[in-house]
């Protein structure tokens, strides 16, 4: 007797080695799984979020175009200090703010051009969309990546609809395909709940955002879909795969994806080189355990 939904997964279109270079942008969830490739892979193989989390896909093809081509304006046009005196990019999230403004130049650019290398190279990017609730900044009309605690009247706050995120995407990405013939496109989509905009709004949220990718898988070749969504709200669909916050999933949820991403995409190389890092990592904890107990 079968007491789930197993996702049913297609034929992957690609498959991952030990020498696979990746690139991941997008929400939190990227970021959890991204974790896992970063311990796996080469860390000069590896690119997660140069831009910090981005939630809104209008700010993830920012970061893409900006990963593509260097611009004249970039940093410097997206740098500012802001009310709490620190030095901020409306292109990115606070972990590049600084209390020096050339701090803050030196971190975007450094991770922004380790990025743009490893991009050209890729065998596969990965793109999370969390939202399609965009602030437009109302001076400089570019949708920011961070609001930074602005004053709310910085800024404009809408949603991104399905043709206008096609309309956004599918430029770029027959543009990646030129630079990059062997790189395919993964697009997942966050389970994060929005509660904050109340639930109803969270799914039709998710529902654009859902739409917007199916029709980018359609049009564009390099493009295709992996289902976290509905592995986390329809497979496991149970409160205890959350966190206390019962928004988000929970490690062990985000440890499901990443194992059924692995069995769906690895090499059996690779899977044989997971299984001698894991030891290897749990080897290293160990003795740093040991350690700690030592000095107390």
């Amino acid at each position: 007797m079968e007491f789930r939904t197993p996702v049913k997964l297609a034929k992957a279109p690609l498959v991952l080695t030990p020498e696979s270079r990746v690139v991941m942008l997008g929400s939190c969830f990227a970021e959890a799984v991204g974790e896992h490739m970063r311990e796996l892979l080469p860390e000069e193989n590896v690119a997660l979020n140069p831009f910090g989390v981005l939630y809104n896909p209008e700010s993830v093809r920012m970061a893409l175009e900006l990963l593509l081509f260097d611009s004249f304006f970039f940093p410097n046009e997206y740098i500012f200090q802001g009310q709490d005196g620190l030095w901020h990019s409306w292109l990115h999230s606070t972990h590049f703010s600084s209390e020096k403004r050339e701090e803050c130049v030196r971190r975007t650019r450094l991770e922004r051009d380790r990025a743009a290398q490893i991009l050209r190279e890729a065998d596969l990017l990965c793109v999370t969309f969390g939202t399609n609730r965009a602030f437009e900044h109302r001076e400089r009309g570019f949708v920011v990546g961070n609001c930074h605690k602005e004053l709310p009247q910085t800024f404009v706050e809408r949603r991104l609809g399905v043709a206008e995120i096609v309309a956004s995407w599918e430029g770029i990405l027959q543009e990646l395909a030129r630079i990059n013939p062997k790189i395919r496109v993964l697009f997942t989509v966050s389970p994060y709940r929005y509660a904050g905009y109340g639930l109803h709004e969270s799914q039709l949220a998710k529902a654009v955002l859902l739409l917007a990718v199916d029709e980018l898988c359609e049009r564009v070749t390099i493009a295709d879909y992996f289902p976290a969504y509905e592995i986390i709200l329809d497979e496991l669909r149970d409160y205890r795969f959350f966190a206390p916050d019962m928004l988000h999933p929970s490690a062990q949820a985000s440890d499901y994806v990443w194992e059924t991403f692995a069995a769906w995409t690895f090499t059996s190389d690779l899977h044989r080189h997971e299984r001698e890092t894991k030891k290897k990592l749990k080897a290293a904890r160990h003795r740093s355990n040991v350690e700690k107990k030592k000095k107390n």
